[in-house]
């Protein structure tokens, strides 16, 4: 078994052997405040959208009689279709917006780990947290612009006979290593590495990448309960990563 599955399989114990159980909250308390987040904006778009559109009828001279009616029913409607938009946009983008939310928790967490398996942590400093928050947000727009085109290609190699077959599996393959690139950056990030240095670590050791983002990937797949319970397979996959991380930098 390759050493970054055995890491994910171990990330569990680890987190209980080292008292870091208590970060499993985070993801709940985050998942809770983007469901109630969506379901009250999709509230008040409800609520302004009807009452447009009933301003909008009252101006209507035939439709007295039937107005109340018409309201009633836009209103349902706009409810049902807000409510199924809201579903699909969590079903094909939560996981990344989870992700997104919890990269500090993330960050956190693998400076724990590491500490753990023996690291001192680095000093806070003012100019090194914005150099790292620099550093982030353009390894993140980086990594995003690929993984749309590469997206984009393999759904137009799907159209192709017989290649295109292997089309799902190359994007499946693409978003493993984009999210195990994300979770090993956490640990590269502490080491300071820069982010042409974490390029090169990520891509040499591209299979463990692969393994480490692979379950995250397929978790997402699941409709709904996928992205809705992402954030805590993100917190085994950062402790897997930061297992992974430490192994590798440490070879002689």
């Amino acid at each position: 078994m390759p050493t970054a599955f055995k890491a994910y399989r171990s990330s569990f114990g680890f987190l209980k052997q080292h008292h870091l159980m208590w970060f499993l909250w985070f993801p709940l308390i985050i998942t809770f405040l983007v469901f109630f987040g969506g379901f009250s904006l999709t509230s008040w778009a409800t609520e302004n959208i009807s009452g447009l559109l009933r301003d909008a009828l009252q101006n209507i001279t035939w439709l007295p009689e039937w107005a109340g009616f018409v309201n009633d029913l836009l209103y349902w409607l706009l409810w049902i279709i807000l409510r199924v938009l809201l579903y699909f946009t969590f079903a094909f983008v939560g996981g990344s917006v989870i992700l997104l939310l919890m990269a500090p928790v993330l960050t956190w967490l693998s400076e724990r780990v590491g500490e753990a398996l023996g690291n001192k942590s680095v000093a806070f400093s003012i100019t090194q947290f914005t150099r790292d928050l620099t550093r982030a947000a353009a390894l993140a727009l980086r990594n995003g612009f690929y993984q749309i085109v590469l997206s984009v290609l393999c759904f137009g190699i799907g159209f192709i006979p017989i290649i295109g077959a292997a089309a799902p599996f190359i994007l499946f393959a693409v978003n493993a290593y984009f999210y195990g690139y994300n979770f090993m950056d956490y640990s590269l990030e502490r080491k300071q590495f820069s982010a042409r240095e974490s390029n090169r670590f990520v891509w040499k050791n591209k299979f463990s990448s692969l393994t480490l983002g692979a379950p995250f990937a397929f978790w997402n797949l699941i409709p709904f309960i996928g992205p809705m319970t992402s954030g805590f397979v993100a917190v085994f996959a950062t402790v897997a990563a930061t297992i992974e991380v430490e192994r590798i930098t440490q070879k002689p």
